[in-house]
C-alpha cells in the first residue's frame, strides 16, 4: 500500500483543484442553476460533476490515511453517490414532461449509477490491501473522467471524439431513425379561369 501514497497524494491535489474550479465555473453562470431560467438538466450535470469529484477527493484522502480503509471508503462514498444519482434520476424523470431535456440524460446518469454500484461492490468484495488499492485506482480514473466530462458539458462545450459524436446523436431531440419527413407541396389555391 505504501507504493500508492504518491499516487493518492497527487490525486487528492488534482481532485481538490478540480472541485475548486467547478465552484468557479458555477459562480460564473449561476443563472443556469438558480432563478427563473434554471434548468433541471443543468442542475443535474452540476450535481453529478460535483459528486464524482468529491468522491475522488475523499477516496484519495482515505488512501493517504495510515491504515486507510479503502474498502469502507468505497462503500460509504459509493452509497452517497448512488443515492444522490438515483435522486437526480427521479427528479429528471419527473421533469421530462415539463422541461426540455435531452434524450441522452438517462444513458449518462445510468452509467454514473453503474459506476457507483460497482464501487460499492468492490468495497464489499475486495479484502486484500493491494486489491483494494488497485480497485481504488481504477475508480479514481473513472471518477476523474466522468467529473471532467460533466464539467466540460456544464460549460456548454463539446469535444470532437467518437464518444462526443455518440452523445450528440443520443442527445438530439430529433427521431433517431429515418430520413426527415418531406414537406407537402404548397396549395396552389383556387383555379382562375
Amino acid at each position: 500500500m505504501t507504493s500508492y501514497l504518491p499516487f493518492f497524494s497527487g490525486t487528492a491535489t488534482v481532485a481538490g483543484a478540480l472541485v475548486g474550479l467547478l465552484f468557479v465555473a458555477l459562480s460564473v453562470a449561476p443563472e443556469r442553476l438558480r432563478g427563473a431560467h434554471a434548468s433541471v438538466e443543468h442542475q443535474a450535470i452540476a450535481a453529478t460533476a460535483f459528486t464524482v469529484l468529491v468522491d475522488a477527493l475523499f477516496v484519495s484522502l482515505i488512501g493517504l490515511q495510515p491504515g486507510g480503509g479503502l474498502a469502507y471508503g468505497a462503500v460509504a462514498l459509493g452509497t452517497m453517490g448512488l443515492t444522490s444519482s438515483c435522486g437526480l434520476a427521479v427528479k429528471l424523470w419527473r421533469a421530462r414532461g415539463s422541461s426540455d431535456l435531452s434524450r441522452r440524460w438517462p444513458y449518462l446518469l445510468g452509467f454514473i449509477i453503474a459506476v457507483y454500484a460497482a464501487q460499492i461492490l468492490s468495497g464489499i468484495v475486495l479484502r486484500t490491501p493491494d486489491s483494494e488499492a488497485n480497485s481504488t485506482v481504477t475508480f479514481l480514473y473513472i471518477l476523474f473522467g466522468v467529473g471532467i466530462a460533466r464539467s466540460w458539458e456544464l460549460l456548454g462545450l463539446e469535444g470532437g471524439g467518437p464518444l462526443d459524436l455518440l452523445a450528440r446523436r443520443l442527445g438530439s431531440r430529433q427521431p433517431l431513425a429515418g430520413p426527415p419527413a418531406r414537406q407537402p407541396a404548397p396549395d396552389p389555391g383556387p383555379d382562375r379561369e
